[in-house]
């Protein structure tokens, strides 16, 4: 919309405002002036159309016509007062004493009530539900039509002109109206469900709607995110009438069967007590439950007060803390030494560790440590599995969630509520001048306030984490205030955890696979696997009738995104490591990436766990094992070539290498079960063929030739590969091979070097030496090794060689200053950041030399031969182009 048209649908909303709160009497609860607007306009406070995030800050863009103010923790709207405004309020109190008096249920409606954040399954079908609903139909009301039916009555046929209004049909109930007709027949007259509505979200998009009744039923939304606080509350009220029935039953079933003779109960209490534990102490709660599962009965509320009140009754009760009480046999208990220290039974429920953390004076309090305010710590369930819900994920093995519960989701809504509230009145905002890192504030952030941690502090920024989200930002100092002491006694809510069986996945990989198959704000339940921060969890998705395992749907999505290794494009460079070389000429790299980091994770872990590794192995052609390599004593991965031999041994080729190796069958073993993920990698071992090597056609690779090129290399050293010629399905690719000379940072060609030397190779035609018959295992860089060998001198071959005196090099004076221009010719490029020059200036200089050098060395008189070549020698060498050229 333009400008003028805002400004417009501004004036007519304040105009609707303004009348919607007169005829309520001047003031309303912000969370209830949507629904009375939407009940006089048809539809939303369009407060999003007028480029607002949040309708408490359109409110507050308005003070002319409306005032916000915070009463019991509620904030209030109220229409700016004057004569005329004055007037209509008047007449309006005047004129609808009736209308007041007949809201009990609205203000019921206003009173607060926890959030819940868990997702509760249907325990009716909706459909059965509505089959129940009409046949109580007559009596929901005892007679008396509730506000909520009312309408205006139509006029008699007589006084109506338009007769299409006498045949319209009732609009259909909402499921709101239907839950109060439901509550008012099922439960007791005068119970009506209570509505807390919020929204949630760094940006308040999303609504959530939690329905109390009474003390018997709390239902949530969530987690489903709605767009409307109507929508929110509808959908709430759905879910309570599909459990309003069963729960109804129950607290029926439960009265009807209320053990009221003192005589009968008590002993069975006392046998209960001595059947499970005669020196423990129960909590109340678990012993109401024992006695129904058994009895079939209820114990009535008052029952301890009346049983205390009797002598020798052989039971002895405790108060730790307001309403929980615990029984234990009075005989049983020594009765000196104080009460709490004597042990309570836990085991009864999987929600007593949770009782006593509200019983822990400690955890009421944040602490004072060093003069800084700490939060308490959060105390977990105890139970094998958790409803959690994903709040922020940084990696794969960094992934922070919220626990769902009564405990831990549902105060946290409450705290969130009142800290908006709260912070709402300015009087409350004190900020934070001189912040140090790891205090613990406040903070406004996208137009929602939030608890952090301080972590640095940036001039007029600072940088804070989310502790009850686990991410973190940076923020304007200005927008950092005191934290009150009314919202320091929850618990951090925000843990650490990663995916169990994927933990060293390959990050790139696994960031992907997260982001396409990990639901976000979503209620899942959570096995735990380590209780150990960060906590290694398996996750499933149980809001389909068919429970899924998050854990499994990611690995199977993580192999399709982890990428296996390849050579450069034709022309380009890389940077490999040499792990094999073999008598028929084909070399083996590997290249550095994530999946080669994973994998040396995965097996060194694989290591450890060796030994849960079964050590009967049938082999299978098509998998891959452990196997044990003689040559470091460490296990790889490797793949049978061949059936078992009759001495019991397979030749197995490792795949991260290329190397072939007869292995018995006591040294492999089956690892899918371990590590499923190690079994997925792909290999790492790249072969291709040195281009021009060796440069006779008719030479042949030799165990002496293999040796020289691992001589020319050394463990753990970067050479640098250029790639000549793609491979095809018949033939491998083709490759430059050289290494970098230090200090002087030169780059030798080992493709040069081995093919002059005819003597490192054979004939085709010449047989192999008894020593040649097996592929020669060169191992240029184990997995096992992490220590570098010296840098290897590369030493050329003496055939063809005249020495030289020493040249003197360039003077700094040749080259032109930084910044200056250089006029060159480029001699050599292996790579874009690899590469030599000529100055052009030199160039007249260079062909005059080299015409000389060719004349001279032309002539067979003036070649000597070098018999020995030491370092930092300058020699004369003919190249295959027939030309002569200082070497």
């Amino acid at each position: 919309m333009s400008p003028q048209m805002v400004k417009q649908k501004e004036w007519e909303v304040c105009s609707l405002l303004k009348s919607v709160l007169t005829s309520c009497g001047g003031k309303l609860p912000m969370n209830r002036l949507n629904v009375e607007y939407k009940t006089v306009v048809g539809a939303d406070i369009p407060f999003r159309e007028l480029m607002y995030p949040t309708l408490a800050k359109f409110l507050q863009s308005i003070p002319e016509i409306l005032k916000l103010e915070t009463r019991d923790g509620q904030v209030f709207v109220s229409v700016v007062a004057d004569k005329n405004i004055d007037l209509i309020l008047r007449h309006v109190m005047e004129q609808k004493p009736e209308t007041v008096k007949a809201k009990p249920w609205r203000t019921e409606a206003l009173s607060s009530a926890p959030r819940h954040l868990h997702s509760v399954r249907p325990v009716v079908p909706l459909n059965q539900w509505h089959c129940y609903i009409g046949s109580h139909a007559t009596s929901i009301t005892n007679g008396r039509t509730p506000r909520y039916q009312s309408q205006k009555r139509l006029p008699d046929s007589k006084h109506t002109s338009n007769p299409k209004v006498q045949t319209k049909k009732p609009s259909k109930k909402t499921f709101k109206q239907q839950l109060v007709e439901a509550v008012q027949t099922l439960c007791r007259p005068g119970l009506v469900p209570t509505y807390n509505t919020v929204s949630y979200g760094k940006k308040k998009l999303d609504w959530c709607s939690t329905i109390k009744i009474g003390d018997l039923l709390t239902v949530s939304s969530y987690p489903d995110s709605m767009k409307s606080q109507e929508e929110a509350e509808e959908a709430a009220s759905k879910k309570a009438l599909q459990q309003l029935p069963q729960v109804a039953k129950k607290r029926q079933a439960a009265q009807n069967h209320a053990a009221v003779d003192y005589d009968v109960s008590i002993p069975r209490v006392k046998q209960l007590l001595e059947k499970k534990s005669p020196v423990k102490r129960f909590w109340w709660e678990a012993v109401q439950g024992m006695y129904w599962d058994m009895y079939q009965e209820k114990l009535p509320h008052d029952w301890i007060t009346v049983v205390q009140s009797q002598n020798n009754t052989g039971l002895e009760f405790n108060n730790p803390c307001t309403d929980l009480w615990t029984v234990a046999l009075a005989q049983k208990i020594p009765s000196s030494g104080p009460k709490t220290s004597e042990p309570i039974d836990t085991s009864t429920s999987c929600e007593q560790e949770e009782v006593q953390i509200l019983c822990n004076s400690e955890n009421k309090k944040g602490k004072t440590v060093e003069g800084k305010l700490q939060l308490p710590t959060l105390k977990l369930p105890s139970t094998p599995t958790w409803d959690v819900v994903i709040t922020c994920v940084e990696e794969h093995d960094n992934i922070h969630l919220r626990l769902v519960g009564e405990n831990y989701s549902e105060k946290f809504d409450e705290l969130v509520s009142e800290m908006e509230s709260h912070y709402t009145d300015e009087k409350h905002l004190q900020s934070v001048k001189e912040p140090a890192v790891g205090d613990i504030c406040a903070a406004r952030h996208e137009d929602s306030w939030f608890r952090v941690k301080v972590l640095e502090t940036l001039n007029e920024n600072v940088h804070v984490k989310f502790v009850d989200e686990g991410d973190s930002a940076i923020i304007p100092l200005c927008d950092l205030y005191d934290l009150h002491e009314r919202f320091v006694s929850l618990p951090p809510q925000d843990l650490q955890c990663c995916l169990a069986g994927l933990e060293d996945a390959p990050r790139e990989a696994a960031r992907q696979t997260i982001l396409e198959c990990l639901p976000m704000n979503q209620a899942l339940v959570a096995r735990v696997q380590r209780r150990q921060e960060p906590y290694a969890l398996v996750f499933f998705d149980t809001s389909t009738s068919e429970d899924i395992n998050l854990n499994d749907k990611l690995f199977e999505s993580l192999v399709h995104h982890i990428s296996e290794p390849s050579l450069p494009p034709v022309g380009c460079a890389a940077e490999v490591y040499l792990t094999y070389a073999s008598c028929n000429g084909i070399i083996y790299f590997q290249e550095d990436s994530d999946t080669l980091t994973s994998l040396i994770d995965l097996l060194k872990i694989a290591r450890r766990r060796i030994k849960e590794m079964p050590q009967e192995v049938s082999v299978d052609l098509t998998k891959l094992y452990l196997v044990y390599f003689c040559g470091d004593g460490e296990w790889y991965r490797a793949r049978p070539k061949s059936p078992v031999d009759a001495n019991g041994k397979v030749l197995m080729e490792f795949v991260d290498f290329g190397d072939i190796e007869k292995v018995s069958l006591s040294n492999i073993r089956n690892f899918e079960a371990v590590s499923p993920l190690l079994a997925k990698l792909p290999h790492q071992a790249l072969p291709c063929i040195l281009h021009n090597v060796p440069s006779n056609p008719d030479l042949k690779w030799t165990v002496k030739a293999c040796q020289r090129l691992v001589d020319l290399t050394s463990r753990d050293t970067h050479l640098l590969l250029k790639v000549v010629s793609q491979g095809t399905g018949r033939q491998l690719p083709t490759v430059q091979l050289f290494k970098r000379l230090l200090p002087q940072n030169e780059l030798v060609s080992i493709n040069d070097t081995l093919g002059i030397d005819d003597s490192l190779f054979r004939d085709k035609e010449d047989k192999p030496h008894n020593t040649e018959k097996d592929a020669v295992l060169c191992h240029g860089r184990p997995l096992s090794s992490c220590v570098s060998d010296a840098s290897l001198q590369v030493h050329p071959p003496s055939a063809g060689l005249v020495s030289f005196p020493p040249c003197a090099s360039m003077s700094p004076s040749d080259i032109p200053d930084v910044g200056s221009y250089f006029d060159v010719i480029v001699t050599f490029a292996a790579s874009p950041y690899l590469f030599a020059v000529q100055p052009w200036s030199m160039s007249k200089k260079y062909g005059e030399l080299s015409d000389v050098m060719q004349k001279y060395y032309n002539n067979p008189v003036n070649v000597q031969q070098v018999v020995e070549i030491k370092g930092g020698q300058y020699c004369a060498l003919k190249h295959k182009d027939n030309l002569w050229y200082r070497y």
